[in-house]
């Protein structure tokens, strides 16, 4: 079963990312052994409504909605079926003995479909913990325009809650408003209201899920308890975004916010900011700390507000993008966004790899930022994207970014690729190659072309050649996560430049 699976890999997932900056800290797993509990079944195909036995099941939603479940039980959902209406169940479960809901029947029929019809909500669960959520179809898209959400799984006043699992999920034609955050028209959003009493959720799975066509945001993490509020901050913890494919997204696409200590890992977005009139970026943090980005692969961001795939944003600490794929995004690779009021503070954008991106490659908003590490990327520049490489937001305020060992190759003329820093930068640009740039700013600087293997072709197209000046001509960098992009060790001398570690590739 889809969420057995999920059990499985998510601690070997999260122990991974301790090769990132600092630790991860792990996910507690739980049991996969029988859980006690009684199965009910959800067929609304029936005629008639049952008693939620195999032989009798229930027809219609609101009988799944009125009793109260108990720890152990599972809500199966007929297969090939369509419930119309708001999923509410009720009840949680307990350490090793979830609330689970779930599909029955043949795996060649499709998915039981819930349909909102209009509903804010579509699949709804409110102070609840230890609740699984497995192979549904989700989609609301009637009386479109309005706020509506696929599956919110919210809390109020209710203390620390526990174990939320969402896997195997398709939810898709959420056809709501461009309401942002934890009211926004979202796809999967879990998180918490109100100011009395101090709400978390703990160990979050968002796994293994398919998210199309929704109006705002894909998947979001939101709190009220939150820094920016003046409130005392009670972050999500143990936090794991997984293998999910999302695409079309009216705005973001993932979104974690009050979080310390997550990865975000191995998921897909092709395809955001395409609706929303506000800015949007592909897979970010905000208010959040030691959460790891890494494997993503985001692509398609619309327009230029923000539309770059990968963000840093305000009030967040020890934040790590590493072994990402950016490409075709108008707005651009990355962004540094702290604000006048806010911070970003030690966070590292290493061996990530910018294909195809216009607009801008690394930007900063216009408040302070650092210390933020860059270091080991490549940038490849398409003929006619009019990047700025780096581009500083104004000249009057302080940076503390360093641009180490990276690669820029500029496919089209000079002028597509420029740098837009300060008179007074405190960029501190190093040992990068920037090759056919408008100019080649820093100290160690190579302009000599790297030799990419195929540049432009996919990741593996950035590899270097034998032969490459970038081979082993960069400077040694501590904590540098152990490898490359591709998986190659980052040797203990001189490693090369950009996003590829490896030995020079023969035949090219």
């Amino acid at each position: 079963m889809a969420h057995l699976t999920v059990r499985r890999t998510v601690a070997g997932a999260v122990a991974a990312a301790g090769l990132a900056l600092g630790t991860a800290p792990a996910v507690q797993a739980h049991g996969i052994g029988p859980q006690a509990g009684t199965f009910y079944y959800v067929d609304c195909s029936r005629t008639h409504d049952g008693d939620g036995s195999a032989a009798h099941p229930w027809n219609t939603l609101a009988a799944v909605d009125k009793p109260v479940f108990s720890p152990g039980d599972h809500i199966l959902f007929a297969r090939g079926t369509t419930c119309v209406g708001t999923l509410a169940p009720r009840g949680s479960g307990v350490a090793g003995s979830d609330i689970v809901v779930d599909a029955y029947g043949s795996a060649r029929q499709a998915l039981p479909r819930i349909d909102g019809d209009g509903a804010v909500e579509t699949v709804s669960l409110r102070n609840q913990q230890y609740f699984e959520i497995h192979r549904l179809d989700v989609t609301n898209a009637a009386n479109p325009g309005t706020n509506h959400r696929g599956i919110h799984v919210d809390a109020q006043d209710a203390g620390k809650l526990s174990h939320i699992v969402i896997s195997g999920v398709t939810v898709h034609d959420v056809l709501g408003d461009d309401t942002k955050d934890a009211d926004g028209s979202d796809g999967i959003v879990v998180s918490v209201h109100g100011t009395s009493v101090p709400t978390w959720f703990d160990d979050v799975r968002i796994a293994g899920n398919t998210l199309k066509h929704v109006n705002r945001e894909g998947i979001v993490t939101a709190s009220s308890w939150q820094q920016y509020e003046g409130l005392q901050e009670h972050p999500f913890t143990n936090v794991l975004i997984q293998d999910n494919t999302l695409s079309q997204t009216g705005g973001d696409g993932i979104v974690v916010e009050q979080t310390s200590g997550g990865l975000v890992d191995h998921n897909t977005l092709a395809g955001f900011n395409v609706a929303s009139h506000g800015y949007n970026a592909g897979i970010w943090p905000w208010d959040s700390d030691h959460v790891t980005f890494q494997y993503n692969d985001v692509s398609g961001g619309h327009g230029h507000l923000d539309s770059m795939a990968y963000d840093i944003d305000d009030f967040t600490d020890t934040i790590v993008y590493q072994y990402n794929y950016s490409h075709d995004n108008d707005g651009g690779f990355a962004l540094i966004c702290g604000t006048a009021d806010g911070y970003v503070r030690n966070s590292v954008i290493r061996y990530n790899i910018s294909q195809d991106d216009s607009y801008r490659g690394i930007e900063n908003c216009s408040g302070p930022s650092g210390p933020v590490q860059a270091y080991n990327n490549t940038i490849y520049v398409k003929p006619g994207a009019g990047m700025a490489v780096l581009r500083e937001n104004n000249d009057s305020t302080a940076r503390n970014v360093q641009f180490t060992n990276n690669v820029v190759v500029n496919a089209g003329a000079p002028a597509d690729a420029t740098f837009a820093l300060s008179a007074a930068t405190s960029y501190q640009l190093t040992d990068n190659t920037f090759y056919n740039t408008a100019t080649a700013p820093g100290t160690g600087t190579l302009t000599t072309n790297p030799h990419l293997v195929a540049g432009g072709t996919g990741p593996r197209g950035e590899r270097l050649c034998t032969g490459s000046p970038a081979l082993a001509s960069g400077i040694a960098i501590a904590h540098n996560g152990g490898r490359d992009y591709f998986g190659n060790a980052i040797p203990s001398g001189a490693p090369n430049r950009g996003a590829y570690a490896g030995a020079g590739v023969r035949g090219c």
